[in-house]
């Protein structure tokens, strides 16, 4: 389950230092559809890597024994490239590093958001990457992957930033016991100018929760959750509409809720439950699909998407010592047999907007390394090292 942190008595008041440079190529992130930024500059618009043939789509021996393990935590993931933690080789914590799929690669001094299971994990999904704290007010600065520079975003008084999705920051407005009353949508510029400011109510018959409230996004909509974990919400972030989608949870606590948000789908779980419930996301209300998600008893199913195709990996209990973890399957969303792309994975799964997803494991030839999760051309999926 999760490692769960108590919310502190109210969001600590930080000012974050003002990024030296200017946010001018804040227009190369992926988020035209919100009408606000154009597309990035081909010289740093590198493609997500294409589908291999469909024979890369799964390993027969066990080779665990030969991997070259080292501790190499996902954080988030967007069209150009993917946030990670990699360990030195003293095994002491990596910095944060900003991995493009050119191979370039950006080092961070900081970053707002956390790991699945740990107290402010946000989904994060976009190449916009919020780098000053989470549930901090005054400043958000957000950082452009394309370019490196970054742009400090002033928030309104009274709220408190609880997460980004390129060139949109939502803010939690708290009530005067410390319970989040509603979400704001700022709408920013390229230079930090916010142009909207819209709040989001929650449904007549739920509220947000305390802590955790935003479970993934992209550039343009993201899921949050709500007090009661009977649904979760997809808010447009363009019109700050939101819909329920129930989610057929096993108890009432939300904080065990997973989420991913792809192209094509949205799914849904809660960890424990032996099915995930996934639905069209151009018909969030129409009908679900439940997928058999498979369980071990080593470590707690955490779900991601591709395709047709629902993804598992699975994340140890709190304490345990790094180590190479359970496969990587993919089941198909229609129902059958789960694949195993990787016969040993992290615990985290990170969305790409643009389809596909991140994760870490093990190689053919042992080596432990990303790979992006995509479909091959005849729809089976396939893990390619990066």
């Amino acid at each position: 389950m999760h490692q769960r942190h108590p919310l502190p008595t109210g969001p600590a008041r930080h000012t974050v230092a003002r990024g030296s440079a200017t946010l001018a190529a804040l227009a190369a992130l992926t988020l035209a559809t919100a009408g606000l930024i154009t597309s990035a500059p081909a010289a740093h618009a590198a493609p997500v890597p294409a589908a291999a043939p469909a024979h890369g789509t799964g390993f027969a021996p066990d080779t665990t024994d030969q991997v070259q393990y080292a501790q190499d935590d996902v954080y988030a993931a967007g069209d150009l490239g993917y946030l990670h933690r990699r360990a030195n080789a003293d095994g002491s914590p990596g910095p944060y590093t900003w991995h493009a799929y050119d191979g370039t690669e950006q080092t961070l001094a900081s970053y707002g958001g956390a790991l699945p299971g740990q107290y402010g994990y946000y989904g994060n999904g976009s190449d916009t990457l919020l780098t000053s704290p989470q549930y901090s007010g005054g400043q958000a600065q957000l950082r452009n992957t394309a370019t490196g520079a970054t742009v400090d975003v002033t928030v309104p008084d009274g709220q408190y930033v609880a997460a980004a999705f390129g060139s949109t920051v939502i803010t939690q407005e708290y009530n005067d016991v410390w319970q989040i009353a509603r979400l704001h949508l700022l709408h920013v510029t390229d230079t930090g100018e916010i142009t909207s400011d819209i709040p989001v109510d929650p449904p007549s018959d739920q509220f947000f929760p305390k802590d955790q409230a935003v479970l993934a996004g992209d550039g343009t909509s993201a899921l949050v959750r709500f007090r009661h974990a009977t649904a979760i919400g997809l808010l447009d972030l363009s019109t700050g509409a939101l819909t329920s989608i129930s989610t057929h949870a096993t108890d009432d606590d939300p904080v065990y809720l997973q989420a991913a948000l792809s192209p094509t789908h949205i799914a849904v779980y809660h960890e424990g439950a032996s099915q995930a419930r996934v639905v069209r996301r151009d018909d969030p209300t129409g009908a679900q699909t439940a997928v058999n998600v498979p369980q071990s008893t080593t470590g707690t199913a955490f779900i991601g998407l591709t395709g047709e195709w629902l993804l598992t990996t699975y994340r140890p209990p709190a304490g345990t010592t790094p180590g190479p973890g359970g496969p990587l399957l993919a089941t198909p969303l229609s129902g059958g047999t789960p694949l195993t792309l990787l016969p040993s994975a992290g615990p985290q799964i990170a969305q790409i907007p643009a389809g596909g997803a991140i994760a870490v494991g093990e190689a053919a030839d042992g080596t432990w390394t990303a790979h992006v999760i995509t479909t091959a051309p005849n729809g089976r999926p396939t893990a390619q090292p990066l």
